[in-house]
């Protein structure tokens, strides 16, 4: 009995085996979380090396320039003043604050003086509400029925139609939208906030559709105006419809200036604004869309900017010849342009022979 009891009882050196295979276990893991910290902190320091070469000021200039424009806003035009206290004329309601005696003790005031002050507000506005009568009848010459229409009418809908807002109220809706960029709903809440006009954000966008569709005639009028110019300035930038992508197109000079949006950025929108028999300069950048064989025959001149900042690139990358001819070029450019500056002051032939 007493030598079978020994058979169960465990031999110490599996436990010892099991003891050091829980320690081992134990130990893996400690070295394996060492190990991915390890890693993390190289990374840690490796950033902080590449920090301490990176260049403390990326996007400034490679090449210093030779008379900088001095730091800080540009003086203003005239003499800065006060603001200049308004004239009786213009002075529409005055207030009077009297003090009859020391407002901490109720004592009588001697050697007391008059003071002024002026306060420029806007005045609380309701929204005028004009009520329309129009006549209808049945002519029996014409055989149908005609209406009257006052020249301030923009609409002849009556009935449940028949509540329309103003054009200055539209204007200023269209103006808060597409010049100051707010969005249809803002324009809804600041004209019920400031005027009390209820118009839903749908309304607004209808207006505008409306207004442009009235526009469109003076829309084409300057198009006619700026094909027949001498000379027309063209650029694009990138631009948003709602999440699509597009472009805004203008071509100006002194006289007018015609804006076009459009999904592409092709040469198709400069012959569409422009026309195929345009016989202007047309001043553009290097963009390729200027230069498609369609515009061939077209007379044309490059930004002067545009050039002066790409040879100043070459100058910078480049090596050799392309350096002097870099350096050359900018010469005649920047006398050409000092020429320009010069030629309200000098005689035309001094002027042909210097150009």
């Amino acid at each position: 009995m007493r030598k079978q009891h020994d058979k169960t009882l465990p031999d110490p050196k599996d436990q010892r085996i099991a003891e050091l295979e829980v320690q081992l276990a134990q130990a893996l893991a400690l070295i394996q979380k060492l190990q991915k910290q390890l890693e993390r902190l190289q990374a840690e320091v490796e950033e902080l090396r590449r920090a301490g070469k990176r260049q403390a000021a990326p996007f400034a200039r490679q090449k210093l320039v030779e008379k900088p424009k001095r730091p800080g806003r540009k003086a203003g035009q005239g003499q800065f003043t006060r603001r200049q206290k308004p004239t009786v004329e213009q002075v529409t309601e005055t207030k009077v604050a009297p003090l009859h005696g020391c407002p901490e003790c109720g004592g009588e005031l001697s050697g007391i003086c008059e003071h002024e002050q002026f306060v420029a507000d806007i005045p609380v506005v309701e929204p005028i509400i004009i009520r329309s009568v129009t006549f209808s009848g049945y002519c029996p010459d014409c055989h149908k029925r005609v209406r009257s229409q006052h020249p301030e009418q923009t609409s002849q809908a009556v009935g449940a139609a028949g509540v329309w807002v103003g054009p200055r109220a539209k204007a200023l809706a269209a103006d808060l939208k597409h010049r100051l960029g707010a969005s249809y709903g803002k324009v809804s809440e600041a004209l019920n906030d400031a005027f009390g006009l209820q118009v839903s954000r749908s309304g607004w966008c209808q207006a505008d559709q409306r207004l442009a569709e009235t526009a469109r005639p003076v829309y084409q009028d300057l198009m006619s105006v700026v094909r027949r110019c001498s000379g027309v300035h063209a650029h694009e930038t990138g631009w948003r419809i709602g999440t699509l992508s597009a472009w805004l197109w203008v071509f100006t000079n002194r006289e007018v200036s015609v804006y076009a949006i459009r999904d592409n950025r092709s040469s198709d929108v400069v012959i569409e604004i422009l026309g195929r028999e345009f016989k202007g300069v047309l001043v553009s950048d290097c963009f390729m869309a200027y230069d498609e064989k369609r515009l061939a025959d077209w007379l044309k001149q490059k930004c002067a900017g545009h050039l002066l900042r790409e040879l100043n690139e070459m100058e910078e990358s480049k090596a050799g010849r392309a350096v002097r001819f870099a350096q050359q070029l900018t010469e005649i450019l920047q006398a050409a342009l000092a020429l320009k500056a010069e030629k309200a002051n000098l005689e035309t032939n001094t002027f042909s022979q210097r150009a």
